[in-house]
């Protein structure tokens, strides 16, 4: 596999390291985790204003019209740094859909205000329950959507929906009265959406929400062979996996200084054979990391089948993300467990990402599911 950049690919790519890295001051992170939104707003507005928020965008939408590849590289570089900004929630689980399903109408009102950072979307997909298969009907949730005279109503709880403590609108999975289950955009300043946040793992917010007859809008086609709820899995599913490829190679990095700087007996820690070995063995799974994330990137964006890569990227994030946390925080020694020093946040990140949409033992599953049915 070729892993050369194109020249626009290096430039998101860079555009984005100076971004993170100018908001990525440990001091800073502290500031923004203790307060309430748990939500950067001057970095928002810097990625707005420097193109990222509207890499996918179409043109017409005042977007930059690149594709999951460009973006995908800003998520890697959000990793590396560890901010609390929804970039995920907002683009992947609320911009893809709507490019991909939404209306004129429903693209030309969120789509500008996403490039813009005026909105903030999310997606209720912990609702789906990573026990059912991605493309049977059914409840989705406890979520029913019923179509009103005056549009959809949705009713329901939508459990663990990152950034919905402050998100405009969330896309929400529902059942219909036909049995399927289709993607909606709820707008959540409405009476009939209430919220309940929580503080999460990596000290950002997600929030459980309440909907009571709640006015929906359909996104969605009629085109039998789609199905809008495993495509936008699937890509959820990558972006994930690409947030915590950043978060591994950055620790390995920070490990790896650790290791050089810090002596022992006089001489480097890195001179002795068994931390060289772990650190050697966390090295090796970044590198299976980040080949399966752009195998399933690669794959998506050329149209193949992708179900099993993106299942195999999630599992490779999950499983070797939280191998690598847990030994690069115990090559740190003592300072591993000092929650002032800076490696402590990519292990509260890597537990969080791991558990997200799916631990590594459901995404296993569901790998070997499909090698066992000849659809892999």
């Amino acid at each position: 596999m070729d892993f050369q950049l194109t020249e626009g690919q290096t430039t998101v790519r860079e555009l984005a390291e100076g971004l993170f890295a100018r908001h990525g001051d440990p001091q800073h992170l502290a500031e923004i985790e203790a307060g309430d939104e748990r939500f950067d707003r001057r970095l928002w507005q810097d990625l707005a204003d420097s193109g990222v928020l509207g890499l996918v965008v179409p043109a017409e939408h005042d977007g930059a019209g690149l594709g999951l590849s460009e973006f995908g590289l800003a998520l890697i570089e959000q990793g590396r740094r560890v901010p609390l900004v929804p970039l995920w929630e907002t683009v992947v689980l609320g911009a893809l859909p709507l490019i991909r399903y939404g209306t004129e109408k429903q693209q030309n009102t969120w789509l500008p205000r996403i490039a813009e950072g005026g909105a903030v979307l999310t997606a209720a997909l912990e609702s789906l329950g990573t026990g059912r298969p991605l493309t049977t009907a059914g409840r989705a949730g406890g979520t029913d959507g019923a179509n009103s005279t005056d549009g959809w109503e949705i009713s329901g709880t939508c459990t663990s929906v990152p950034f919905g403590h402050l998100a405009d609108a969330a896309i929400v999975p529902a059942s219909t009265q036909s049995g399927a289950v289709e993607l909606f955009l709820v707008e959540t300043d409405q009476p009939g959406v209430a919220r309940s946040g929580y503080e999460r793992t990596d000290r950002g917010r997600s929030a459980d929400l309440t909907l009571a007859s709640a006015y929906a809008q359909r996104l969605g086609t009629d085109d039998p062979s789609e199905d809008p709820v495993s495509w936008l899995l699937q890509r959820a599913w990558i972006g994930l996996a690409a947030l915590q490829l950043g978060v591994s190679q950055e620790s390995v990095r920070q490990t790896a200084d650790y290791l050089s700087h810090r002596h022992q007996f006089g001489v480097p820690l890195a001179t002795f054979q068994a931390a060289a070995h772990q650190a050697a063995n966390c090295h090796i799974d970044t590198e299976a990391m980040e080949v399966t994330f752009w195998n399933a990137l690669w794959r998506q964006e050329t149209d193949r089948p992708a179900v099993a890569a993106a299942h195999t990227a999630k599992w490779w994030a999950a499983d070797a993300g939280d191998r690598v946390a847990r030994t690069v925080q115990h090559l740190h020694g003592g300072l591993g467990a000092d929650v002032t020093y800076p490696i402590h946040r990519y292990m509260l990140w890597s537990s969080q990402l791991a558990n997200t949409l799916g631990s590594a033992s459901w995404h296993l599953h569901q790998i070997g599911t499909q090698i066992a049915g000849g659809t892999a």
